[in-house]
């Protein structure tokens, strides 16, 4: 029996712990007028670096010899699902991407994943999970042609979408060699690919440092930007990348990973949610066309998730010596 102290209210944090990772979208936006996406991702990955190195100083020192062993495949992924992709992110927003846009194109990395892990490890993939595959894609895709999907083959992709799609492969990519990363404690492989973020992310910032001279994207910030500045990068070290996973855990803990992942399907909503509570830009340019993109995006994901619990339970007859009828690739 597991007698060690739990956080209270775990389905409430589980229900916290997407709504936190939807915000850091919306922080990316708020961001824009005062750090550059090579500021902001260096300032965000040494504060949460440094936290983690103090917290968890100990289980740190545990692990070290295996995180020394995984170097390059923490550097690499660290630098680039942490790193370029937040740069990307960042970089985005700077060129008007919408919160909710993001949401939705994002919304397709599960599917990547999926796609990916049946091509490339040959998993084998329920009808449902490709079903909401191509409807979560047909869902972008009219984002994308702006509900004009005979414009596709002559559509041409804002600089915005572009870095929103390629972000959403890296991260995709880094989902899926996720099962091999090295067996530690958690908080350790958060902060190694922390201080990989760090490292890959210093040169960027130095080289913007070197040319422009400046620690913010305001040549002569008063108290209030700066405040405002530090208060965001805080928000995102903190919240978004240790306490919302922490939550997470929690949740994991009392209702199951099975049951616990659903809460995360809720991350597209909560993202454009968060887009068009915060932003009047965004909801002045919200209309239909958002409206069947999002229900497209909820709709996939729904019948992935169906499809792959009839997968689960197909498996678990299997193993019972049950027969095996309801699953079909």
């Amino acid at each position: 029996m597991n007698t060690a102290k739990r956080l209270p209210f775990p389905r409430l944090l589980l229900l916290l712990a997407p709504i936190i990772w939807a915000s850091s979208n919306a922080v990316g936006k708020l961001s824009v007028d005062l750090l550059t996406p090579y500021q902001f991702t260096f300032y965000r990955w040494l504060l949460a670096t440094l936290i983690l190195s103090l917290v968890f100083k100990k289980q740190i020192q545990r692990d070290m010899p295996l995180l020394r062993a995984r170097k390059w495949w923490l550097l690499c992924w660290g630098g680039s699902a942490f790193c370029l992709f937040n740069i990307l992110l960042y970089a985005a927003f700077a060129h008007k991407a919408a919160v909710v846009n993001v949401a939705i194109v994002h919304s397709l990395i599960p599917m990547f994943v999926l796609v990916a892990g049946a091509i490339i490890y040959r998993e084998k993939l329920h009808a449902l999970q490709w079903i909401g595959v191509f409807v979560a894609l047909f869902g972008v895709l009219w984002l994308l042609s702006r509900g004009q999907l005979g414009s596709l083959l002559r559509l041409t992709l804002s600089t915005a979408d572009w870095l929103i799609l390629i972000s959403a492969l890296i991260y995709a990519a880094y989902s899926l060699v996720l099962r091999n990363a090295p067996a530690v404690h958690w908080a350790s492989l958060l902060w190694a690919m922390c201080l990989s973020a760090l490292l890959v992310g210093l040169p960027f910032w130095l080289w913007e440092l070197v040319h422009s001279g400046q620690l913010l994207k305001i040549a002569q910030p008063g108290a209030a930007e700066i405040g405002k500045a530090l208060l965001l990068i805080s928000y995102v070290a903190v919240f978004v990348a240790i306490v919302s996973k922490v939550f997470y855990m929690e949740g994991v803990i009392a209702i199951g990973a099975a049951r616990a992942a659903m809460a995360m399907n809720l991350l597209p909503v909560f993202n454009a949610l968060l887009g068009l509570l915060l932003f009047a830009d965004e909801r002045a340019m919200f209309g239909s066309v958002h409206i069947v993109a999002i229900s497209c995006v909820v709709i996939g994901i729904a019948c992935s998730e169906t499809g792959a619990w009839q997968l689960k339970k197909a498996r678990c007859w299997t193993a019972n010596g049950r027969p095996n009828s309801s699953a079909s690739a």
